[in-house]
């Protein structure tokens, strides 16, 4: 698991996926773009802004990767806990899942307070995201809500929140997932509305908003 060390950015392949991504969002709106520090979603803001030479950028640790002691460890090790790292800290400083879920609360507010009716894009990384996600469709904030059987964030993949105009509303008018660089075409051929269904995100509980 990366985590938070320094230094590791795009692959090959992370360069294509990232510039497909670009390509879904080219004919978006965006007036700024928000990135995690790390290396590789700095690396990502740039592709993605290239094709939006007037949006500005910004860099917040608000988008962070999750803090955990398990940085650095091997798939296989993290296989052996189920990836339920939030539960078996290594480190009296590893984040639990409500401290990761307050900070990109903190961004969500600030980038609607900033931009008001305008569309943002925020590069964060996979626990991140589901985690918002979950949170944002009244799932339990627990681990069952952001492992499997729920669909994970693929890289490259976009989750949209449409919020309305009243600040004071936490939650999304609507919350929509797609994944361009995804095998799956339920989730490449454009963007699906997500909704919580039996309490898990596995595709039962999605519906194409074009259809």
């Amino acid at each position: 698991m990366y985590g938070r060390l320094p230094r590791f950015g795009l692959s090959e392949l992370g360069r294509h996926q990232a510039e497909r991504t670009a390509s879904v969002l080219a004919g978006e709106p965006i007036s700024a773009f928000y990135s995690s520090p790390m290396l590789r979603a700095r690396q990502t803001m740039r592709i993605l802004a290239a094709r939006h030479p007037e949006a500005a950028i910004h860099i917040t640790r608000l988008l962070d990767e999750v803090r955990s002691g398990w940085q650095g460890r091997s798939h296989a090790e993290l296989e052996e806990i189920g990836f339920n790292f939030y539960d078996k800290p290594l480190d009296p400083m590893d984040e639990k899942l409500g401290d990761v879920w307050e900070r990109l609360q903190r961004f969500v507010r600030l980038a609607r307070r900033r931009h008001p009716g305008e569309s943002v894009v925020g590069v964060t990384h996979g626990d991140p995201v589901i985690i918002a996600r979950a949170a944002y469709l009244r799932l339990p904030l627990e681990v069952a809500s952001i492992r499997h059987p729920n669909i994970y964030p693929g890289k490259g993949s976009i989750t949209r929140l449409t919020f309305g105009p009243e600040l004071e509303d936490m939650y999304p008018l609507r919350l929509e997932y797609c994944d361009p660089n995804g095998e799956d075409s339920l989730w490449s051929q454009g963007w699906v509305t997500m909704e919580p269904s039996s309490g898990v995100l596995d595709g039962s509980g999605l519906r194409d908003p074009y259809q």
